[in-house]
Formats: C-alpha cells, sequence, structure tokens
C-alpha cells in the first residue's frame, strides 16, 4: 500500500491524477475492511464476554444454592476420596516401575 499524507500529496502527482485517485480509493478500501474486520472482532469479544459472565453467574448461583445442602458435602467427600485414591494409585505405579 502506497502512503500518501493527507496534508501532501506526492511530487508531480499531477502528471497521473489518476494513478494517484486509483491509490487513494485501493487505500480507502483497504482501511474500510480492515475497520469492518475488527468491528466483527470486538462484537465477537463481546459476546463470548457477555457468554462468559452469564455462565459465572449462573455458576456463583448454584454455588450458593448447593452451600449447604447435605449433597453437596457428599459430592464433595467422593471428589475427594476419588482424587485420594488415584493418587494412591500413581503413587504404586512409580514405586513398581523403580523397582
Amino acid at each position: 500500500m502506497l502512503i500518501i499524507r493527507p496534508d501532501s500529496l506526492p511530487r508531480l502527482w499531477w502528471l497521473f491524477p489518476w494513478s494517484m485517485a486509483r491509490q487513494l480509493h485501493k487505500n480507502a478500501v483497504a482501511i474500510r475492511e480492515m475497520a469492518d474486520n475488527q468491528s466483527t472482532t470486538i462484537t465477537n469479544q463481546a459476546k463470548i464476554l457477555g457468554r462468559y459472565m452469564d455462565e459465572n453467574r449462573e455458576l456463583k448461583a448454584e454455588v450458593t444454592r448447593l452451600a449447604h445442602s447435605r449433597e453437596h458435602w457428599i459430592a464433595k467427600h467422593d471428589r475427594a476420596y476419588a482424587v485420594a485414591m488415584h493418587n494412591e494409585r500413581v503413587i504404586l505405579e512409580m514405586e513398581n516401575r523403580s523397582r
């Protein structure tokens, strides 16, 4: 892309005015396309952020709902037990490999 400063034109531009006009048009089209792409990107990022905020709000509501429930503590215990058993298996496998 040829850079044409807004306050001055290249020397002897009047010898080829249509080529200058064509270059200015190409630059304007390129800038418009870039702005459209950036606008689309910003719109998509705003949508993604909105979805994350909605999901976060829903998860906070669920955590609040489950915080004092019996099922919550049972599920928490089951997860902790599963993690502990997994860790035990990994340690045993490592010990068996070293023998």
